[in-house]
């Protein structure tokens, strides 16, 4: 009786999905601007979802955005699945995982929205590689698709979704740093204004 491929020289792929997970879990947890204890994750992004989605405001608006990406992701990975659109074209793997990505970040970013610094939202990218990593380690353990490939198949396959899941969270803390960035001149700009006109104020007065 054959062992099971998960037993084979495959296993090398499983193993390197599940320390790569722990490390990029760590690394994440241990950023600036991390929300800590991933344990509470879910939670918060369900205490999050009750305060935003009644308040019909831009955060409202922000969350029906992630969910139709959300919508958009599955519909184009199980559209895929069913007519086989994965084996003819090679770059729709790409696609899926770069959306995926982009979308968990999306996810997070919105679920942790605490910490204004412009450098705080990198802690996305370790995070959405360390998701990443889990799946792999699911698809290894739960999975059958792979059970034809070679090692060599296997690991660059593995390799490349690890990339393009995380190159969308990339995307994604770069847009957002670049916003708070932006935000913090406009308002270092809006202080230096009120300074600059308190100023001509006592001026005057004098």
């Amino acid at each position: 009786m054959s062992s099971l491929p998960h037993t084979s020289s495959r296993l090398v792929v499983g193993v390197g999905s599940l320390l790569l997970a722990v490390v990029a879990t760590y690394v994440a947890v241990s950023r600036r601007g991390s929300p800590g204890r991933v344990r509470s994750w879910p939670r918060t992004l369900v205490g999050r979802l009750r305060r935003d989605v009644p308040r019909g405001d831009r955060a409202t608006a922000a969350w029906f955005g992630v969910a139709l990406w959300s919508v958009l992701v599955t519909g184009l990975h199980f559209g895929g699945l069913h007519y086989r659109v994965y084996t003819t074209l090679p770059w729709w793997d790409l696609l899926t995982h770069a959306m995926g990505g982009v979308g968990v970040a999306a996810v997070l970013a919105m679920t942790h929205r605490r910490t204004p610094a412009a450098d705080s939202s990198w802690w996305l990218i370790p995070a959405v590689l360390a998701i990443g990593a889990w799946f792999e380690v699911y698809e290894f353990v739960f999975k059958t698709f792979w059970y034809d490939w070679t090692l060599r198949f296997y690991a660059v396959d593995t390799a490349i979704d690890l990339v393009i899941n995380t190159s969308g969270a990339v995307v994604v803390a770069a847009a957002l740093a670049g916003y708070r960035r932006l935000a913090e001149s406009t308002n270092a700009d809006r202080a230096d204004e009120a300074a600059d006109d308190a100023a001509a104020g006592l001026d005057a007065a004098e």
